[in-house]
């Protein structure tokens, strides 16, 4: 995946921090909500499965919101640091609450008696000690557990790697252009003109300590979202990185195609799984 080291673009357009635009790539990431209607597809199957063996199987359930959701791995609202001054006030550079999630839904599933364990994992893992035609309550466990069961019946393969790779490469590889750097510089400058001293703009994200920020924090975050849009980090930035998708994705488009193909159908599949159970 090399890209010219030459790559620049001329007259970036002028992108305030709290509003960058979708990447090129986003049209082939999978959605947060479609992963989650895949595990919870998974998630009812292993219940019935579990329930034949008058086993339960308990797993936490996802919200509406998160099965709905349209966000995705490019991450825009914190792919450059912090970007918003109204977050920054109120969270310094901590993640906000609905970026964590509701913990107490999130909590792992309870400790799984051995029965529980072997029907649920089966095979996969030698450590449980199953082996093929092994019972439990008079029936026999199939090939991987239920776990496995279950991604036979949605029929699930590894998923798409090729976009995921595209949006981290082109992540990293933005951050060695010429035109990055410089802004990186210019954003610098301006941070250490309000007595901040950082190289890049994920440095600060690198140094968050505790549970909830200081007004120092506060004051570093605020100042950080005002020298990112004085110096159109965000603009820059954003042009060269889709740059270097749109060079990516047209490399790669085939194989792009046929992941998103596979993958909606994946979707599809688990859709009418949950809508029939």
């Amino acid at each position: 995946m090399a890209i010219p080291e030459g790559l620049a673009v001329s007259d970036p357009s002028i992108v305030k921090s709290s509003e960058t635009p979708p990447f090129p790539i986003e049209r082939y990431l999978p959605k947060v909500g479609e992963d989650a209607r895949i595990a919870a597809a998974s998630t009812e199957l292993i219940k019935k499965c579990m329930a034949g063996f008058q086993l339960q199987y308990q797993a936490p359930s996802a919200s509406p919101e998160t099965l709905d959701s349209d966000e995705n791995g490019a991450n825009r609202p914190r792919r450059y640091g912090i970007s918003s001054i109204s977050l920054a006030e109120a969270n310094g550079y901590h993640l906000p609450k609905e970026f964590l999630g509701d913990k107490t839904k999130a909590q792992l599933a309870p400790h799984m008696s051995e029965a529980e364990q072997k029907v649920f994992i089966g095979d996969q893992d030698p450590l449980v000690g199953v082996k093929a035609g092994d019972k439990v309550n008079g029936k026999v466990i199939p090939q991987g557990g239920c776990s496995g069961e279950a991604q036979r019946r949605l029929n699930i393969k590894p998923r798409q790697r090729m976009a995921e790779k595209i949006n981290n490469v082109s992540f990293v590889r933005s951050q060695e252009n010429p035109q990055v750097k410089k802004v990186f510089q210019d954003w610098s400058s301006c941070m250490a003109n309000s007595g901040y001293s950082y190289k890049t703009p994920l440095d600060p994200l690198e140094k968050i300590v505790g549970s909830s920020p200081t007004p120092a924090e506060i004051s570093a975050a605020k100042a950080d979202v005002k020298c990112k849009d004085s110096v159109n980090l965000t603009g820059i930035w954003f042009a060269v990185e889709s740059k270097i998708q749109d060079e990516l994705i047209a490399r790669n488009e085939e194989t792009l195609n046929s992941d998103s193909k596979e993958f909606d159908a994946l979707v599809r599949r688990a859709s009418n799984e949950l809508a029939t159970s």
